[in-house]
């Protein structure tokens, strides 16, 4: 019943009353009849058991069987009489009319036998009234109210059955006859009263998908009625509260678009300033780190050493500076590639405490390294470059204690795990330390800091290698960052993670050169520092003034990437090459820090070295295109 709908119920409900009126009346009045008509079954019974007994006195005293014979035939023609029977007053038979049941004892005055009812009753002498003629006197016989017999009388059942399935059938068919009365009723009540609700309904569901058009008609009364009233006024309510909402929606969006447009406009600002003042600014850094590298050559005093050995150091920090506003242009870009290979995880391990044992004991703090058999496919230079950041975060920001760096293995990962006991990060605040320019315990933006890039940088770079990166801290007791990296299974471990830039290559080389720059202070710089490495140098300001010098094929061509008057390396190299035929190798040289400059570069396929380039790194890659004398 509890999947009926409105109608199924409101049809019970005009059903179920008449149907239990109807049974209740049905059989109240069945029994009453049947009662009737047993009862006056044997009142009809008694009465002719009696009658009969009146009238055979004469033919039992007589002995008149004619008699006898003809009282119980006419008895026996009665509807409902089975058998009529006179006995003796030893009950023995005088005369019998239908058929006798057999084994009748006693002279019970009523009793049931064979499918019958048997009514037994006596013959008396009745008073005789007699009047002496001499003396006028009346006297009463002696034999008055003597037995002189007996009468049985059977009255048949079946004839009272056919009377109770009349009654039965009678009743059924006034029960039925009710129940289709009602049935009809039921139908009426339950489509005059459901057809208004379904409808309202409908309504409600058509509101329900969105069509607030939809009304009901009014044509109930009553609670229906203002029912039905209500739903138009709700779906009236909803359609203006609708118009409302949709219109503060368009005025919410068109804020937010307006919003959103500044908020681009101002990325692509900064990002043009990034790249404008990494450009002009990386300038000069890279003729000073080239004019270094040259000046190096030709000290040799203790006291100058030293003092270059200072200006080597704050170069050193600027590029730092530099180097990681390149590094979030170019994750902004989508252009870092990613190297995955099998490595032990030890090589980085190592590297971090040769790199930064010096730096923990100078500020007192003890740095612990476990070491780790794991081996592990990403790429490790990356990843090298993500510890390397947590763990001089980790020094940095600690003023006692130590920091440890280890590994554990957690099903098909290793988890590297950096603990430091510094100043902890505060839980609202554990978000905002990957933002960019983002430094909790440097509000005065001391230098030496740096510029706030580092998590930011490691953010971007965990997301890249799908090494995903976690923080537990807490204010005061330490910071653990956590680096969740692919393991590998035990297999070749052929990968060096040794930076190139820390070659050491002796040998003077040889070849010529084409350095193409639109800063001549870089040019000069670089002819220093490769004259000063065996090779040739022609340098220039512009493609062509440098092929107007040439009179052969150079060994090698040195490009910046954005030079005068809107010339771009990468079409100094096309003409180049077009020029003598050949695939002259060439490097591209760039400050440039903006996206699509970075990502045409890269698919250029050229060798690339960003400004301001280390000397070191220079040499390796020159090393690698030129002979050795």
């Amino acid at each position: 019943m509890n999947r009926w709908g409105l109608r199924q119920h409101a049809m019970l409900l005009g059903m179920l009353p008449a149907l239990i009126i109807a049974l209740i009346l049905g059989v109240y009045f069945s029994y009453s009849r049947i009662h009737d008509a047993e009862q006056a079954l044997r009142e009809r019974g008694i009465a002719q058991a009696r009658y009969l007994a009146a009238a055979a006195e004469y033919g039992v005293v007589t002995h008149n069987q004619e008699f006898l014979k003809n009282l119980l035939s006419a008895q026996h023609a009665e509807a409902g009489v089975g058998f009529a029977a006179i006995y003796d007053e030893q009950f023995k038979l005088l005369a019998a009319v239908g058929e006798l049941p057999t084994a009748l004892e006693g002279t019970t005055a009523q009793m049931e036998a064979g499918g019958r009812l048997i009514f037994t009753a006596p013959i008396n002498l009745a008073p005789l009234h007699a009047t002496d003629l001499f003396t006028l006197r009346s006297h009463v016989t002696d034999k008055a109210g003597q037995r002189v017999g007996w009468v049985r009388v059977g009255m048949s059942l079946a004839h009272l059955a056919a009377i109770n399935r009349t009654m039965l059938l009678t009743s059924a068919g006034i029960c039925l006859l009710v129940m289709v009365l009602g049935m009809a009723l039921a139908l009426r009540l339950s489509r005059n009263v459901t057809k208004p609700i379904r409808e309202m309904l409908a309504v409600v569901h058509a509101i329900g998908a969105g069509s607030l058009h939809a009304r009901v008609e009014h044509d109930a009364g009553g609670e229906l009625g203002a029912l039905q009233v209500g739903i138009n006024q709700m779906t009236e309510d909803i359609s203006n509260s609708r118009r409302g909402l949709q219109l503060r929606i368009q005025e919410a969006t068109a804020a937010l678009a307006e919003q959103k447009d500044a908020a681009e406009h101002a990325n692509i600002a900064k990002s043009k300033f990034l790249a404008a003042a990494s450009h002009d600014l990386r300038q000069p850094i890279h003729a000073l780190g080239l004019f270094l590298a040259a000046l190096k050559e030709t000290l040799h005093e203790p006291e100058q050493l030293r003092i270059l050995a200072n200006i080597e150091a704050s170069v050193a920090a600027m590029e730092g500076l530099f180097n990681s506003l390149l590094d979030i242009s170019r994750l902004d870009a989508g252009v870092l590639e990613v190297h995955e290979r099998v490595f032990p995880v030890n090589r980085v391990l190592d590297r971090i405490r040769t790199e930064f044992t010096q730096q923990a004991e100078t500020k007192g703090l003890k740095l612990l390294v476990v070491p780790s058999r794991a081996l592990l496919l990403t790429d490790p230079l990356l990843l090298q470059r993500v510890l390397f950041n947590l763990v001089s975060n980790a020094l940095r920001y600690t003023d006692s204690g130590g920091v440890v760096v280890g590994c554990r293995r957690r099903d098909s990962r290793v988890l590297i795990e950096v603990w430091d006991s510094g100043r902890g990060i505060p839980e609202d605040c554990q978000r905002d330390i990957f933002e960019e320019f983002v430094q909790l315990h440097n509000p005065e933006r001391a230098r030496g800091n740096g510029l706030g890039l580092g998590l930011a940088i490691v953010e971007r770079v965990t997301r890249l290698l799908n090494c995903p990166l976690s923080l537990r801290s807490r204010p005061q007791l330490g910071s653990v960052f956590t680096v969740s990296v692919a393991q590998s299974l035990p297999g070749t471990e052929i990968e060096d993670l040794r930076d190139p830039g820390r070659r050491t290559l002796s040998g003077q080389m040889q070849g010529l050169a084409v350095v193409i720059d639109d800063d001549e202070e870089i040019l000069a710089a670089m002819r220093s520092l490769l004259t000063g490495w065996g090779l040739r140098v022609i340098s220039a300001t512009t493609g062509s003034d440098a092929l107007a010098q040439l009179d052969q094929v150079p060994d090698v061509l040195l490009c910046d990437y954005r030079l005068r008057d809107g010339e771009i390396g990468l079409d100094v190299i096309v003409r180049f090459r077009a020029s003598f035929g050949t695939q002259i190798p060439a490097v591209l040289i760039t400050g440039d820090t903006a996206p699509e400059s970075v990502r045409a570069i890269k698919v250029s396929g050229h060798a690339l070295l960003y400004k301001p380039v280390r000397p070191a790194k220079l040499r390796v890659l020159l090393s690698k295109m030129l002979p050795h004398l």
